[in-house]
């Protein structure tokens, strides 16, 4: 198959994949693909440009909390929210057009249409893409068919024999991902004159740090969730890694990471905050805009055209203020579970464990089923003042990351309630009648209107509603100040922090608590969030700065499922759901553990994860001649 047919193809495949959308990922492209034939994709710097900047579209990252919601920190009020494997990849025509993209601009080079320095960086991108559409593959799928080369002189017209590739083991396949990493790196400047959203030597570094973290760790935790060697793909070694095997990926991942901090390009975005309350306002600011300090490698959703959009703020935005002219809104419920998980502050600014106090007998382990049904009004539940008291002296992260009952945001008191006691009579949940006290009016939703609340209303119809189902909502990404109709604050791929902890977790994996400078950048971290205590740089320890630090970053899920900690029968999402309570001489208001109403009322077990679960079925396994996974025998 000759050049100009491999360019026409590349094209098509642009054009079949709706390539031509508003989430361009560089910031100012010229030219006019309409405009360009074969030839002209080729002929110019600008055209190959443009032909790469297709391929960058195609990388499988996750962005905006939509995995986070598949794990027990989120929820998404308008679909079923459990899943433990993170977003795959298997389109081998993507591989084709990267593999024909490398022979195009070799030739270009040849030529002299470009020059080795532009061969070089565009050679380093096309590596580091394929890199990472392969990482998806193998973290999905284990051992994988590796196509490094173009396979269009092996078609043969008949029974195409050339192109039935075996899958290699899946160790083969995460060595395959960190070779073309290091090839990548090899090649890639050290700045992209392209521009912040081209993938440089530290963007390749970031993301060698990551695979190799994630081939570390299911090395290490494979007998946490073996599979039988009875399964063809385990005998076979395609989905099985040995635990020997960790201690050779952890130190790739120190060793990508230590690169990256050494370097001193990058830091932590606003070390230092003087308060609680500039430490929350430099966290919410970071994901607001660019901070290059902070950035490796993400998406832009800024080209110029003023209706594109990440969707982000629209859809999220809680009832009481969000873009007008929208049907989805207030999708994304924070969870008990994760909000439990912020520390609180003590009086010196050390944290402290900040799960929410509800009981007067300190049980915070019993969840309600049906709190319409099962609530029981005689429980000793702690009176607080006013529906925010349980919130207020939580970890910056959290106050600049959740919308939480009574907070303030963009100037309204949002209102999440989901239960009235009257002064007699029975408690109601989720249907808003009205009682008195002292002259005062009191809801059940916090407010007559549904449009002045934001949570629990319609939760029979779920899921289809706009009201946060769980007490809470996201905060993360959303403008301060106003809803957005079109907002364009960039995605965070990797960033630098996440490097810090990725160092962090290789070094005491390997070498044990507080080894290498661990404790020294788990504190920086918990400094940046006004924890003026010292951590000691244990697993656990870097475990949950990681939760913390990177909530709604779609990490979560990758964690848990390189670390093969998804099984667990009985998990399920939990509520709090705020009751105003009129039996008194004045109004208290109580908060209800309950479970996560919309999905958990029909399950007795909440969720199982079995351990072939961890790897998903091979796509046309028969068609394409190769072994099939566990979960498909």
């Amino acid at each position: 198959m000759d050049m100009k047919n491999n360019i026409f193809y590349a094209i098509l495949f642009c054009l079949s994949f709706g390539l031509f959308s508003c989430e361009t990922t560089f910031d100012n492209l010229e030219g006019d693909l309409s405009r360009m034939t074969g030839e002209d994709m080729v002929s110019t710097s600008a055209g190959i440009e443009r032909l790469l900047s297709y391929l960058y579209q195609q990388i499988p990252m996750t962005t905006w909390a939509s995995s986070d919601k598949s794990t027990l920190d989120a929820t998404d009020n308008f679909t079923a929210s459990y899943g433990g494997r993170p977003t795959s990849f298997w389109s081998y025509s993507v591989i084709r057009s990267i593999n024909n993209f490398i022979i195009q601009i070799g030739e270009a080079k040849d030529k002299n249409i470009i020059s080795e320095s532009e061969y070089q960086t565009a050679l380093g991108e096309a590596l580091f893409i394929r890199a990472y559409c392969y990482f998806a593959s193998v973290r999905s799928y284990g051992g994988i068919p590796i196509v490094g080369e173009s396979l269009d002189d092996k078609y043969d017209g008949a029974g195409n024999e050339g192109l039935y590739i075996p899958r290699s083991t899946e160790k083969e396949s995460w060595d395959f991902v960190l070779s073309e990493l290091d090839r990548a790196i090899a090649a890639l400047p050290e700045t992209n004159t392209g521009g912040r959203y081209r993938a440089d030597k530290w963007a390749a570094l970031g993301l060698k740090s990551r695979v190799a973290l994630y081939a570390a760790s299911v090395s290490k935790y494979w007998n946490n969730a073996p599979i039988e060697s009875s399964y063809t793909a385990v005998s076979k070694q395609l989905t099985y890694m040995d635990p020997s095997y960790a201690n050779g990926y952890y130190d790739q991942c120190i060793d990508a990471c230590e690169q990256i901090i050494s370097s001193g390009r990058f830091s932590l975005y606003m070390p230092m905050p003087a308060s609680v309350a500039e430490a929350t306002h430099n966290y919410h600011e970071l994901f607001m805009s660019r901070q290059d300090c902070e950035w490796l490698f993400g998406r832009s959703y800024n080209n110029g055209v003023a209706t594109s959009s990440n969707g982000f703020d629209a859809n999220n935005s809680p009832t009481q203020s969000h873009p007008s002219g929208y049907w989805q809104w207030g999708r994304t419920s924070i969870t008990l579970d994760m909000v439990d998980a912020y520390d609180n502050y003590d009086v010196a600014f050390g944290g402290v464990d900040g799960t929410i106090n509800t009981r007067v007998d300190g049980d915070e382990t019993f969840y309600v089923a049906q709190p319409k049904v099962n609530f029981n009004p005689s429980i000793d539940y702690i009176k607080y003042d006013s529906p925010d008291a349980p919130f207020v002296n939580k970890d910056a992260r959290f106050q600049a990351s959740v919308i939480y009952p009574d907070c303030q945001f963009r100037g309204i008191t949002i209102k999440i309630q989901g239960g009235i006691i009257p002064p007699a009579g029975d408690p109601t949940f989720y249907v808003n009648v009205s009682h008195t006290l002292n002259g005062i009016t009191y809801w059940t939703f916090g407010a007559e209107l549904t449009t002045d609340c934001s949570g629990f209303f319609k939760m029979d119809d779920l899921p289809q509603s706009n009201w946060y189902s769980t007490g809470f909502g996201i905060r993360k990404y959303l403008d301060e100040s106003k809803p957005i109709d079109y907002s364009q604050n960039p995605w965070y791929d990797i960033r630098f922090t996440e490097i810090l902890l990725n160092y962090c977790e290789a070094q005491v994996e390997k070498n044990g608590t507080n080894a290498g400078l661990s404790k020294t950048y788990l504190n920086q971290i918990r400094r940046r969030a006004y924890f003026l205590d010292e951590r000691e740089a244990t697993l656990e320890n870097i475990l949950k700065e990681r939760r913390i630090e990177l909530a709604f970053e779609d990490d979560r899920q990758q964690t848990l499922h390189r670390r093969r900690e998804f099984v667990a029968a009985g998990v399920r999402k939990h509520a709090l759901v705020p009751v105003v309570d009129l039996r008194g001489s004045e109004a208290k208001w109580i908060f209800v553990r309950a479970n996560n109403y919309p999905y958990d009322t029909d399950k007795t077990t909440g969720l199982t994860y079995l351990p072939i679960e961890y790897y998903g079925g091979i796509p046309n396994y028969v068609v394409n001649k190769i072994d099939p996974n566990p979960i498909q025998e």
